[in-house]
């Protein structure tokens, strides 16, 4: 491997690595949010059962504590001596006749809806114990459990015991806490594994494409100047008239326009390999790209006359933005060209360039045979030409992913709106330079004749 190849820029997979993560902690989320409801519903339930066995022993137990050899009373447990309000009391006990009516409150506790007559009178009727609830304005809810008193098989007395629900509640809510934050941590822990993994499965992939980067670059740079030498050698071949037969130099200038071809392509690929190693903007100075796309639209005017296209410079606003003016000079020129190309004889090409909030927006219109709606979304591939370009246009479908590469250097967007058969509008949107702040009325031009386009400018459609 050559010296002068670098290592992979970690934001090249971060995109990906990122994506990755996030899907495995979102898959975690939703498994999580399929269980957690469960899991809660599951255990409040089991809280809610314990709760109402608790008081049902309870109260069973001081019914037979209650019965006595004569009469009805109620064994006193001093814990119950509690003062009358309801909401002071972890539970209570009211003992009542099969009627109904009160015969002993050890607790003083006195509240509307005590005793709950409608409970009571259930359960001396069915001869076993009825649960209910009351709900109180001041005092919170409450779970009651009425159980009957018998002798001799006859139900002779009913005790009603009672326990806040204030207790469940609180055990509910920390439940649910405790749910929360196991999931949470759960998310948390899932992203942080998620992380460590796929950083692990991405470094071979990084490998092979650092190598294979490398080695395009490497590549590329060597077949420079054996390309250089053949083309030169040929055209020296043909000025000094050393090869007088038609077909001889017919075929020598064939090895001059493939040796040309050869070479845009090579230098295509370097530039591919130098954005994928984040070398190729090496400058960021305050560009003013009305200039740019001036000399860039002076360029293409041979091209465009040759082909029968009319090149106009539309509406220019003096922007200025932070970048390359090379490389911002070179997607003018990709999407110049690819407009011109794609134009019909007598088609014109607009370039316009206006300021749009904080960013420059740079816009390349032509009336050319559009573009269908399932190319898009492949427009940008690298080598990716559409079915429109077998019509012998020339290009390796390499500039329209130069382009966007540039662009997204100078983080910038590069969009295209298309209708088929009125045309294409491709827009470059650029971040302003910091400096330029206020806007500035816009300027009109028309192009020039110029020399015809510089290399790197092929695209993909």
């Amino acid at each position: 491997m050559s010296a002068r190849s670098v290592s992979l820029p970690r934001s090249l997979f971060a995109g990906t690595q990122r994506r990755l993560i996030l899907s495995y902690a979102a898959v975690v989320t939703a498994t999580l949010l399929l269980l957690g409801p469960i899991l809660y519903v599951q255990y409040s339930g089991q809280l809610s059962d314990g709760f109402n066995q608790t008081l049902r022993l309870a109260t069973q137990r001081q019914a037979g504590l209650a019965l006595v050899p004569t009469g009805v009373a109620l064994g006193i447990n001093p814990h119950f001596q509690a003062p009358p309000s309801l909401a002071d009391h972890d539970a209570f006990f009211v003992l009542l006749t099969p009627d109904g009516d009160v015969t002993s409150n050890p607790s003083g506790v006195t509240h509307a809806g005590l005793p709950d007559q409608q409970a009571a009178q259930q359960a001396a009727r069915q001869g076993y114990g009825v649960p209910s609830d009351l709900h109180t304005a001041d005092a919170g809810d409450f779970r009651l459990y009425t159980a009957v008193i018998k002798r001799n098989g006859v139900v002779v007395a009913l005790l009603q015991g009672g326990r806040s629900l204030d207790a469940l509640t609180a055990a509910r809510h920390d439940l649910l806490y405790l749910l929360l934050a196991l999931g949470a941590g759960t998310v948390v822990i899932a992203a942080a594994g998620g992380f460590l993994l796929t950083r692990e499965a991405m470094r071979p992939i990084t490998a092979a494409f650092s190598a294979q980067r490398a080695f395009v670059a490497d590549a590329s740079h060597e077949l420079r100047t054996p390309l250089t030498l053949i083309r030169t050698n040929a055209e020296v071949l043909l000025e000094a008239s050393a090869v007088p037969d038609p077909e001889d130099r017919a075929l020598i200038e064939d090895i001059v326009a493939e040796a040309e071809h050869m070479g845009r392509l090579v230098t295509d690929l370097l530039t591919l390999a130098r954005l994928d190693a984040g070398a190729l903007i090496r400058t960021r100075d305050p560009v003013d790209l009305a200039a740019v796309v001036a000399a860039a639209t002076r360029q293409m005017a041979r091209l465009a006359t040759r082909r029968g296209v009319t090149v106009r410079q539309g509406e220019t606003a003096a922007v200025t933005v932070q970048g390359d003016a090379g490389r911002l000079e070179q997607v003018a020129l990709i999407l110049l060209d690819n407009a011109v190309k794609y134009t019909t004889v007598g088609g014109e090409v607009e370039v316009t360039l206006r300021r749009e909030g904080q960013r420059a927006l740079l816009a390349v219109r032509d009336t050319g045979p559009g573009i269908p709606d399932a190319e898009i979304p492949r427009l940008f591939a690298r080598f990716h030409r559409a079915p429109t370009s077998a019509a012998g246009t020339e290009g390796h479908g390499l500039g329209l992913a130069i382009a966007e590469g540039i662009v997204r250097a100078h983080r910038g967007h590069l969009r295209v709106r298309s209708t088929v058969g009125v045309g294409s509008t491709f827009e470059v949107g650029l971040p302003l330079a910091a400096s330029h702040a206020m806007a500035i009325p816009a300027r009109r031009a028309t192009a020039s004749v110029a020399p015809p386009p510089l290399d790197g400018r092929e695209e993909g459609r």
